[in-house]
């Protein structure tokens, strides 16, 4: 008995659509390395801005407030981590592979970065609140006995910590546990669904 062959009806089969998410993750991905470039180059030139801006008040800068070898070589290495996570983004724009690997890479860098990096901020405002009080008649020592810049640095370092764990944490999940490489439609016919095998 012949099993029989449902009739076709001259129109091909095609395949399923490429997934969505490559692009939008990938394109956050680049903005979000974009705002950590800016971010640390603000780093690298506000202690030299701020003094600029207080030259010829009679003020002393505090001392925490002039550039830190540990805090420069923090903001660079999380400038270059950004520029990681940038090429992860378009690779993954491009449905490459790599891309998956890039966002693994820049979230393990950039978790223990965030954290040296919040600990630094920590000590600095210690610094800077020591020595506010062992100079009271200072401009900048009687900005900072104000309540609501200390509610204000306070809710700096929250927001910094949101922000510089969130993303990283979000990729180990998406990338570590969620999707694989073959989930975005590289376009590799040995390992890719979206792609027809000849």
């Amino acid at each position: 008995m012949h099993e029989q062959i449902p009739p076709s009806n001259g129109v091909p089969e095609l395949p399923p659509p490429l997934p969505a998410w490559p692009k939008v993750i990938g394109i956050i991905s680049i903005v979000w390395g974009g705002l950590g470039l800016l971010c640390g180059g603000c780093g690298l030139l506000s202690p030299a801005l701020t003094g600029m801006a207080m030259q010829g008040s009679g003020q002393e800068l505090p001392p925490a407030m002039l550039p830190q070898g540990p805090q420069m070589v923090v903001i660079a290495l999380s400038m270059l981590v950004a520029v990681v996570l940038i090429v992860a983004g378009a690779t993954t724009v491009g449905r490459k592979p790599l891309g998956r690997t890039l966002h693994l890479v820049y979230a393990l860098l950039s978790i223990p970065l965030t954290a040296i990096s919040l600990w630094l901020s920590m000590k600095q405002q210690a610094d800077l609140a020591q020595w506010a009080s062992e100079n009271p008649d200072n401009m900048f020592a009687q900005q900072m006995s104000n309540p609501g810049q200390k509610i204000g640095q306070m809710m700096g370092l929250v927001f910094g910590a949101a922000m510089g764990f969130g993303y990283p944490v979000f990729c180990l999940i998406w990338f570590g546990l969620v999707k694989k490489a073959s989930d975005m439609g590289s376009g590799d016919a040995a390992t890719d669904p979206y792609q027809p095998i000849d």
